[in-house]
C-alpha cells in the first residue's frame, strides 16, 4: 500500500473511533483480527466518559509501513473515566499516535497522550503550587 492509502486508513481510525459521530464497528474493518476487540474496548471506555468527544488530526506523517499522527481532542466529562465520576469539566488534551499498517489494515499501534493534564483538567490531580482541597 501506499503511504496515501496508510494514512487515509489513520484518518478513517481517527473518525470513526475517536469522534462521537464515528462508529465503533468500523475497527473490524480498520484493524487487524487480534486488535478489533480491544481497539473497540479501549475507544468505548474513552467515549462513554466523553461522549461527545472530537478528535483532530494536527499532523499526519508517514513512511513505509508507519503513521504518526499528533491529534488533540475535546470533550466533556459527561461519564466515569478511569474511575473518575463525571465532573462536567471541558476537556482539552492532545497526543501522538504510531501506527504500522499491514495489509491495509492496522496491526500495530502505539501512543502518547497528556494524562496527567487530562487527569488536572478532571480534578483528579492537583496542579503544581495549588494548595490541598483547592
Amino acid at each position: 500500500m501506499s503511504v496515501e492509502e496508510n494514512k487515509a486508513i489513520v484518518r478513517r481510525e481517527q473518525g470513526e473511533l475517536w469522534n462521537h459521530t464515528g462508529s465503533l464497528d468500523a475497527a473490524a474493518e480498520l484493524f487487524a483480527p487480534d486488535r478489533v476487540e480491544d481497539a473497540k474496548l479501549e475507544a468505548a471506555n474513552v467515549r462513554r466518559g466523553f461522549p461527545d468527544l472530537e478528535s483532530t488530526i494536527e499532523d499526519l506523517i508517514a513512511e513505509r509501513d508507519k503513521v504518526v499522527a499528533h491529534w488533540r481532542a475535546q470533550a466533556t466529562h459527561q461519564g466515569e473515566y478511569m474511575g473518575i465520576p463525571p465532573t462536567g469539566n471541558r476537556v482539552n488534551f492532545r497526543g501522538i499516535s504510531i501506527y504500522r499498517i499491514e495489509g491495509g489494515q492496522i496491526a500495530e499501534s502505539w501512543g502518547v497522550s497528556d494524562l496527567l493534564g487530562l487527569m488536572q483538567q478532571l480534578g483528579a490531580i492537583r496542579e503544581p503550587g495549588q494548595a490541598q482541597g483547592a
